[in-house]
């Protein structure tokens, strides 16, 4: 058995395997003795003591050894699953959520009950939800110049730098190709719009090291904030636009949706 898959196996699973296989093993044990013990009395050919030894050490040992095996294929069969979920959910490269992540937890938030925070101006009774879609500029020239390589390392550096500078409660995913996507529930537009602002200058000022030297990165970003009810798809959308915006007016700016 691999060890990662012993560590990372939850406390219940743990506990269960071990309390089966206390039971499975002493259930061995015991029925050896029983049967040894019924031959004994009706035949009484062997000597007692050495077959009452034999009696538990063998399905102990048996059964134990067995019992290891099927428990380790449990482990490994647990480990993949829970991988499985985990990918499903996260995206491979950055180890940010995914697209399907993103859009569940934005339906998640569209659709909970308003927090005690201070209702969004543009929706009353509402909890604020800000988003933004993120885009790294020029991102075919930097695969052209550096390769595949350093485009996926341009995103891993992308994706360090809004962790790193972003609250862990907002939802940050990488949605497609360079694209990527930041939302904040509960947080005012004009503090959404300068802690993105912080980062687009922070991602420009932080040269990406390559083994061919320096390169710089820059993004654009497009805002938008929830208006009344609006669905996830919509807000989106807008961010998109106001993304397009951006692009258009000479990159490496921020643009809010109107």
């Amino acid at each position: 058995m691999a060890p990662h898959s012993a560590l990372s196996a939850s406390p219940a699973l743990r506990r269960q395997l071990w309390h089966t296989g206390l039971w499975v093993v002493g259930g061995s044990v015991f029925a050896s003795v029983c049967f040894a013990h019924t031959s004994f009395t009706m035949f009484g050919q062997v000597q007692y003591a050495h077959t009452m030894v034999f009696a538990t050490l063998i399905p102990m040992i048996v059964a134990s050894l067995a019992f290891s095996w099927i428990a380790s294929l449990t482990l490994r069969l647990d480990a993949s699953r829970r991988e499985l979920e985990r990918l499903a959910h996260q995206d491979a490269l950055t180890g940010l959520a995914n697209r399907r992540e993103a859009m569940a937890r934005l339906a998640e938030w569209a659709a909970a009950a308003p927090d005690p925070a201070p209702p969004s101006p543009t929706a009353p009774g509402l909890t604020p939800l800000c988003l933004a879609i993120a885009d790294i500029d020029y991102f075919k020239r930097v695969n052209d110049r550096l390769g595949h390589d350093g485009g996926d390392a341009s995103l891993v550096h992308f994706a360090a730098m809004l962790r790193r500078m972003l609250p862990a409660d907002w939802l940050v995913a990488r949605i497609g190709g360079e694209e990527f996507l930041i939302a904040a529930r509960a947080a005012d537009f004009p503090t959404f719009a300068a802690r993105i602002e912080a980062v687009r200058v922070a991602v420009a000022e932080t040269p990406l090291i390559t083994p061919a030297g320096p390169w710089q990165l820059t993004a654009s970003f497009g805002l938008a904030e929830r208006r009344g009810p609006e669905a996830p798809d919509r807000l989106i959308t807008r961010a998109d636009m106001a993304l397009f915006a951006a692009k258009q007016a000479g990159r490496n700016r921020v643009e809010r949706a109107a």
